[in-house]
């Protein structure tokens, strides 16, 4: 496999720089291990002359210029994958239609459930105070009452207040 690489970069050397492809193959077998992403059918005639006609900016082109167009060439003409059928799936097996012994168990089962469910006692709402009181023996709690201010009272916090603002 990369005997194919190698020999494909050797041969784009001598396309981008004709008049030392030596000089040029010894600096782009470099590329070798970073190309190793790309599968074997990326490295064809067809991919080299893309490369080779890229712009380029020095005289031997860098790992960019020879790999970011051989990726965008392998992308668009690599082969598209081929949708696998679903397997079919096996049919049920027809089944009989219910005898009547069968109908008169099952209506006897659904008779038996109703009643046993029928014949339950209905829970009877109880008061938080009355489930705690049932979970640990406490003693239910005094019912929360609301204590007003007198008017007096209000009137003399407001005097205070305004006080106090009008001072700071």
């Amino acid at each position: 496999m990369t005997d194919h690489r190698a020999a494909w970069v050797a041969a784009l050397a001598k396309l981008t720089t004709p008049h030392d492809p030596e000089r040029a193959a010894a600096a782009m077998a470099a590329f070798l291990p970073f190309l190793a992403d790309l599968p074997v059918q990326a490295f064809t005639l067809d991919s080299m002359r893309h490369v080779a006609m890229q712009d380029r900016r020095m005289m031997i082109p860098d790992l960019r210029e020879v790999l970011e167009p051989l990726t965008a060439h392998w992308r668009a003409n690599r082969p598209h994958p081929i949708a696998i059928a679903a397997p079919v799936a096996k049919p049920e097996p027809e089944r009989a239609p219910p005898t009547d012994e069968e109908r008169a168990a099952v209506s006897a089962k659904v008779r038996e459930a109703m009643a046993a469910l029928s014949a339950r006692p209905v829970a009877s709402v109880r008061t938080a105070d009355e489930q705690i009181a049932a979970l640990g023996g406490a003693e239910p709690r005094p019912a929360v009452r609301s204590h007003h201010a007198p008017v007096s009272v209000l009137a003399e916090a407001r005097e205070a207040l305004a006080r106090k603002a009008g001072g700071a």
